[in-house]
């Protein structure tokens, strides 16, 4: 009887481990993530974008230029992207990606780095009209 209990009760937690996976595939999309350098007076961009896990690299960007990566935001609802921006005035941070912030707006979020700080597509309008500020 022991025996069959804790048989049913491993085939349990690997089906409710196998539906957690499907579950948050389904659920947390595939995300990327798009930063195209709209530094005012056509001057290059040093960026580096990171999260505690990945390291997306560093990158000097040309007027107009831009990166692009994805991934699989975390099923602990706490997948955090930031990236350092410097164009000769001294390092500016933001946050790229936050899922908190950013999971019903987008799962292609395209973002342009301006002087002012960073601004997001509003895939209604069309417009960069969702800016942050620096940190």
């Amino acid at each position: 009887m022991l025996r069959r209990n804790c048989t049913i009760f491993v085939v349990f937690l690997l089906l409710a481990q196998e539906t957690s996976f499907i579950e948050a595939r389904i659920w947390y999309a595939k995300t990327s993530v798009v930063v195209k350098n709209e530094v005012e007076g056509g001057r290059k961009l040093a960026l580096h974008c990171k999260s505690r896990d990945n390291d997306i690299g560093a990158f000097v960007l040309l007027t107009h230029q831009g990166i692009k990566w994805s991934f699989r935001p975390n099923i602990f609802r706490t997948t955090l992207f930031y990236c350092s921006a410097d164009w000769g005035e001294g390092v500016h941070w933001f946050d790229i990606y936050t899922w908190k912030r950013d999971y019903l707006r987008c799962t292609y979020c395209q973002w342009i780095i301006k002087e002012s700080g960073p601004c997001l597509l509003d895939l209604g309008t069309r417009n960069y009209d969702f800016c942050l500020p620096w940190h």
